[in-house]
């Protein structure tokens, strides 16, 4: 097969993928691209679209895109701390501006799982040779539970079609199938475009790359001349990497630091084989239900690949992909064992790498994703039989189709389909009235949906609160009124406190949502403006906004 032929022989996988995705997740929100989301809830994803708005409208006005002012105003956030997805917001600039970011994020959450099969699927086609078996090892990637528990509100992790191009282009250049320079350009194109992904995913399979290498390393003694060659032009693709990603290092060192605080949540041993509220078999809830999705292999899987792993001991190349597998799930089990919620005081080695300097801010239970890689690629090895000269393949395929049925999706499950319900103030434009540009606005909720509101505007005002991802700037923790906005708890005192806050952040007016229950009469009242219902906001109009405002 001429390479052309080859090119278009991958192209209807991911048009298979892409229907695929469309009648798992797609069906409700297909005629309501503007109105509802595939998502479980409506407050983080308006974070993300905030973010798919920024990057274009920051970079058609001219504006510092690294840092933004129309955020926690004063003094504004440094984006390159947060999951800002500037690569995929740029990409898909074209439809923000013309439908909307809801459009956008729809159209990221749909393609994620269609485009992350059929990159494990040109992976493993590479592996075997073979279309059937690569097309089954794709789906259990692409559409993995820890894709389905990311597509309910995790764009930056759910967009992970680079991983199986990273291990692509490496098996090609230590085979020689691709030169050197091209290598180095590929990767360093594919290191950016992840950074401009997730930094963090990034991070994580920097080093999962590296425990790859240094187990290929161990086992192939014929190709290490080969795995060095290949380890030297990944340390240039790196360099390349950090050249073309400068601007965003440069901001993310020397401007305004927001370290994450501690995040531990480690994988359950148990939830590796019992399926989660979001599988289809769990529908009627059965007895045993796991803690967790993204963790959730399912039993047939399970069995699959101890089963591949005995038959194949003998061979090297399964002992890469075993141990690559077994060191993922070790490392999402955190630093001590956990089994059916219960925290065992057994160490495992993530209690050493979580005191590493980046390493200390990684989730551990993410890393299940290169687990499902490893996994990806036994299912599609596993097939890898000639049916007419194996009788075996019969009961392989049945395993297979097995190991798939327990972790196919809850299609219809609330989980992907969300509502967007604004009221009508931002909804039918009345906000045009009342707001100005320069206006610094604080609103109720303080944290969610008013993002959305603020970017489907065209950033109309400025936002005297926010969210950018954990955690809050600390110019706006060390006010004691930050908690009551967040919580509705009111404390001693917090009449002074409020005049303190609204001074501080120079808001000119407050916009609160009537439907989120809270004393919010009670504290704005303290204030002394009497508020204007409209569009089913109260509006409290404090002062004027600064002279020459649009």
């Amino acid at each position: 097969m001429s390479t052309a032929d080859r090119r278009r022989s991958g192209l209807w996988p991911l048009a298979l993928y892409t229907l695929l995705s469309l009648v798992l997740f797609g069906i409700p929100v297909l005629g309501h691209l503007g109105s509802r989301i595939v998502a479980s809830d409506a407050i983080d994803s308006s974070q993300f679209m905030w973010f798919f708005a920024w990057w274009p409208h920051a970079l058609l006005h001219g504006l510092n895109p690294f840092v933004t002012h129309v955020m926690f105003v004063p003094e504004g956030f440094n984006l390159t701390w947060a999951t800002a997805m500037p690569g995929p917001s740029v990409v898909l600039s074209p439809i923000t501006l013309a439908f909307g970011p809801a459009v956008t994020w729809n159209v990221i959450q749909l393609a994620s799982p269609a485009l992350s099969a059929w990159t494990a699927f040109l992976l493993c086609r590479h592996v075997t040779g073979r279309t059937w078996p690569s097309l089954l090892g794709g789906y259990v990637f692409g559409f993995s539970p820890y894709m389905l528990i990311h597509l309910t509100g995790g764009p930056y992790l759910a967009l992970v079609a680079l991983l199986p191009v990273f291990v692509l282009l490496v098996l090609r250049r230590v085979q020689g199938s691709i030169s050197p320079r091209r290598f180095v350009i590929a990767m360093t194109l594919a290191l950016t475009a992840e950074y401009l992904i997730s930094s963090e995913v990034l991070a994580t399979a920097t080093l999962f790359g590296a425990v790859a290498l240094a187990l290929a390393f161990g086992l192939f003694a014929a190709q290490r001349p080969a795995l060095r060659d290949t380890a030297k032009l990944l340390v240039l693709a790196y360099a390349g990497t950090v050249v073309l990603i400068s601007p965003f290092l440069y901001f993310f060192l020397f401007g305004h630091q927001y370290p994450p605080g501690k995040t531990y949540f480690p994988a359950d041993l148990a939830s590796f084989g019992l399926p989660s509220p979001l599988m289809a078999i769990t529908r009627r809830q059965p007895v045993f239900v796991g803690s967790d999705t993204e963790d959730y292999f399912g039993l047939p899987l399970i069995v699959l690949i101890v089963v591949f792993m005995w038959q194949q001991r003998r061979s090297r190349t399964a002992w890469l992909i075993g141990l690559s597998l077994a060191v993922a799930v070790v490392f999402a089990l955190g630093a001590h064992l956990r089994i059916r919620g219960h925290q065992t005081s057994i160490p495992l080695p993530w209690l050493a790498l979580s005191k590493l300097p980046v390493l200390r801010y990684a989730v551990p239970l993410r890393l299940v994703v290169f687990a499902t890689l490893p996994a990806a690629l036994i299912v599609a090895m596993w097939l890898n039989r000639e049916p007419r000269r194996d009788r075996r393949a019969v009961w392989h395929w049945a395993l297979a189709l097995l190991a798939v049925a327990f972790i196919l999706p809850d299609v219809g499950n609330s989980a992907w389909n969300t509502p967007i319900q604004d009221p009508a103030f931002f909804a039918d434009g009345s906000y045009r009235a009342y707001l100005k540009a320069s206006d610094h606005v604080l609103t109720i909720p303080a944290w969610g949906p008013n993002e959305r509101w603020q970017a489907d505007t065209g950033f109309r005002f400025q936002l005297a609160d926010g969210y950018a991802g954990n955690p809050f700037p600390t110019s706006y923790t060390r006010y004691a009124t930050w908690n009551t906005l967040l919580t509705g708890q009111l404390t001693s005192g917090y009449a002074a406190a409020l005049r303190r806050f609204v001074q501080a952040k120079g808001v000119t007016a407050i916009v609160v949502d009537e439907t989120v229950p809270g004393p919010w009469r009670k504290l704005f009242g303290t204030l002394g403006a009497r508020p204007v219902s409209i569009g089913g906001v109260l509006l409290y109009r404090l002062r004027d906004a600064p002279a020459g405002a649009a």
